[in-house]
């Protein structure tokens, strides 16, 4: 039987999404946003004497959203940038998975969190992908408040202090390419990424989650 959305307290449905990881039938991908801002996240940093950090403050702030997945097995990082968090942005996230996984011949599992953009209704954004990749997709939706759940979490535990705190470009397309250049960086070394989330058997995450 296939899902679109698997319950974690549900042992039947893990059962059977942990059986379509051990046949090597679907990739795991964890989803997360992190939103960008020109106002730097000021934090506290080391500086040699006579050279003190400043930091401008823009008269308008303005913000963005890095919605990001990466392949739990493997640190595949697949990512797409918004004006902010959306549902047609986590929509072109999950479409990306889904066409990395196809070719794989597998299913795109998401573990996903609870916000408002992610959920899945009658109608809507994230009900026409799941129609138009049925039986391609599959949502894991964590309990609500459990950020600890995860991987991408700790991803951003390293981007935040390489792009966005105490950052000192003029505008958001230097910012955004700051973004783009981090996340690049770390694609291209798929290891370190797997260091970076914290690297967990498949099955174990899932049941973690219920």
């Amino acid at each position: 039987m296939l899902h679109e959305v698997v319950d974690p307290a549900d042992p039947v449905q893990v059962a059977w999404l942990c059986d379509l990881f051990r046949r090597g039938e679907a990739d795991l991908y964890a989803q997360d946003e992190a939103d960008l801002a020109l106002l730097p996240t000021l934090t506290s940093t080391w500086m040699l004497r006579g050279r003190q950090l400043k930091v401008a403050a823009p008269g308008t702030n303005q913000k963005g959203s890095v919605s990001a997945a990466c392949d739990l097995a493997d640190g595949t990082t697949l990512w797409v940038n918004g004006p902010k968090r959306s549902a047609p942005q986590f929509v072109a996230t999950m479409h990306q998975c889904v066409l990395r996984s196809l070719p794989r011949a597998r299913i795109a599992v998401l573990l996903v969190d609870n916000a408002a953009s992610h959920r899945v209704g009658k109608t809507g954004w994230v009900r026409d992908l799941l129609d138009f990749h049925a039986g391609r997709l599959v949502l894991v939706f964590q309990p609500p408040y459990s950020p600890e759940l995860q991987p991408v979490e700790k991803l951003w535990r390293q981007w935040r202090p390489n792009v966005t705190h105490n950052h000192t470009c003029a505008g958001m397309d230097e910012l955004w390419a700051k973004s783009t250049a981090w996340l690049r960086k770390m694609a291209a070394r798929p290891a370190a990424v797997r260091v970076a989330i914290g690297f967990s058997d498949d099955c174990s995450l899932i049941k973690l989650a219920a």
